[in-house]
């Protein structure tokens, strides 16, 4: 189960918490796919092209929410949303094992 914590809207960036727990802010590149921050790693080497950002903190995640979406929810809020989601994705987890 996929989290939104924030979507500031078309054309600009979602921040979310993933099924398997990585925390994203991603934006939709017209031509180019979908431009990602995340605190996942990246089995593939980044291409020279992208502008992605893979095993970032989560801090790190949410300052580059921060600094490129249009959002007035201020970092504490948005640090203990995803905390709670994080929280929630590991209980529901730890409910299927």
């Amino acid at each position: 189960m996929t989290l939104v914590i924030e979507d500031a809207g078309d054309d600009d960036y979602t921040l979310l918490v993933t099924d398997d727990g990585a925390v994203e802010a991603r934006k939709r590149v017209p031509y180019d796919g979908v431009r990602v921050y995340t605190t996942a790693t990246r089995d593939l080497p980044t291409g020279r092209r992208t502008q992605s950002q893979y095993g970032l903190s989560v801090d790190e995640v949410i300052g580059r929410y921060l600094a490129r979406a249009d959002t007035a929810t201020p970092r504490p809020d948005l640090a203990e949303s995803v905390a709670q989601a994080l929280r929630e994705v590991r209980q529901e987890g730890d409910d299927a094992c």
